[in-house]
């Protein structure tokens, strides 16, 4: 039995062994108040696990995500030794299916989790992230979502998918947006939100719509942007907001006038609308895209303005009394999700220009075997760029397999390809 116990313990240091450095003195917050000081093993999206003492007793705890407030991490050292006479560390509370599904939300409290929006759309910012953290804060009580927004914008077709996502949940969750930087196609999930609050310093808008010419040179695309403004602003619109700013955000011959009513700013896209004789103010004229400052913004009672970036700063400024924070769960789940479509991507971009380089290669060859070895890596890559399509549609990317539907004609090859493969078939039989 001492034989077994040393052999148990030997097995389990060399797990933690290969498992690299852990951190020492870290300390994990519970929702109900527990604290739990200790090393943190590892962190998942559903647990994280922590060697800590109970009352003088070594063990190895697995706590659900979903209980804990906050985690302080310590110093990373390496693992300590196991000693091989006491067995292994005991594991406590693994079992998740027999375990009771935890309540995050207390009674009379909003219950706000955060989730990012970090970065240029279609590069670091996918819709796929977005839908996952919606998913789980409707699973577990959240009331509120607060989208933490910096972003340059990046490919309008990101950010109108994520906004369809975030349509499907919005019978169900209150959102707002907490605008650090929100440039260009940013504004399309800002103006999708109940609330739009900005940090200090932060910027809002600037969102024209650009294409490629002939010579691969952005110009700005006029009747697109026009055609998006109409859709973004009756979208702004039932949210509350001014269409007049997306238009304005969007178009540079729009403009946005304030007046005063009642002690309140009043937004018009026309002098003329403007009653009487009253002064007025211009917010942004009509030779100029529209880009707003937190102070601008505030003055006027388009958004609400914090001092600072934090999520307590943004509940007060909000009336949000009485609230709790459902953790970081949501940077986690964005950040996996993040890299899952960063690849996909990659390997779309990949297979296609591999199968256009198959393509060329076909049109320059001289003998039958260089054809053959042509149209079979245009039947892989072709294979290969349909599975990636079904995984990106899966991926909540519907308009990036819309746009990439017009960069291979699948049907097209997919005949072409056969009859040629099967003409080479009959070349070789027929022999010199």
């Amino acid at each position: 039995m001492k034989a077994l116990k040393t052999l148990h313990a030997a097995m389990l240091c060399a797990v933690l062994g290969a498992a690299g450095s852990i951190a020492l003195g870290d300390q994990v917050i519970m929702r109900d108040g527990k604290v739990y000081d200790g090393n943190v093993v590892s962190k998942t999206r559903r647990n994280v696990i922590i060697d800590t003492d109970i009352n003088g007793i070594k063990a190895r705890l697995t706590l659900d995500r979903r209980k804990i407030k906050s985690i302080i991490d310590g110093e990373v050292i390496a693992p300590p030794a196991v000693e091989t006479e006491t067995g292994s560390i005991p594991t406590l509370g693994t079992n998740e299916e027999e375990a009771p599904k935890p309540t995050l939300k207390r009674d009379g409290y909003k219950l706000l989790l955060e989730v990012p929006i970090e970065g240029t759309f279609g590069e670091h910012v996918y819709p796929l992230g977005i839908a996952h953290s919606l998913e789980w804060a409707v699973e577990n009580g959240v009331t509120d979502v607060v989208f933490r927004i910096n972003s340059p914008g990046g490919e309008v077709w990101a950010a109108q998918d994520m906004v369809a996502v975030m349509d499907r949940f919005a019978d169900q969750l209150d959102y707002h947006m907490l605008i650090e930087h929100a440039i260009s196609a940013s504004i399309w999930p800002s103006f999708s939100c109940d609330t739009i609050t900005m940090a200090p310093g932060a910027t809002f808008g600037g969102a024209v719509v650009y294409s490629r010419n002939a010579t691969g040179s952005a110009e700005v695309d006029l009747k697109m942007t026009s055609i998006m403004s109409a859709k973004l602003g009756s979208q702004a619109e039932a949210n509350g907001h001014s269409e007049y700013l997306v238009k304005a955000m969007m178009l540079s011959a729009e403009a946005v006038y304030a007046y005063q009513k009642d002690g309140e700013w009043v937004l018009t896209n026309s002098i003329e609308a403007i009653p009487g004789n009253r002064a007025y103010e211009t917010i942004d004229g009509p030779d100029s895209v529209l880009t707003l400052t937190a102070k601008q913004a505030s003055k006027y009672g388009i958004v609400t303005s914090i001092d600072e970036k934090s999520l307590e700063a943004f509940a007060l400024a909000n009336n949000i009394d009485k609230w709790d924070s459902a953790g970081d769960i949501g940077h986690t789940i964005v950040k996996g999700d993040y890299e899952k479509c960063k690849r996909l991507r990659e390997d779309l971009v990949a297979s296609v220009k591999s199968f256009n380089a198959n393509v060329a290669y076909l049109g320059n060859a001289n003998y039958v075997s260089s054809a053959g070895s042509a149209l079979q890596g245009m039947r892989k890559n072709l294979g290969k760029y349909k599975r990636l399509m079904k995984k990106a549609e899966s991926y909540e990317m519907p308009s990036i397999v819309d746009g990439f539907d017009d960069v291979i004609d699948v049907p097209y090859w997919e005949t072409e390809i056969e009859e040629r493969l099967a003409d080479l078939r009959r070349t070789r039989k027929r022999g010199p």
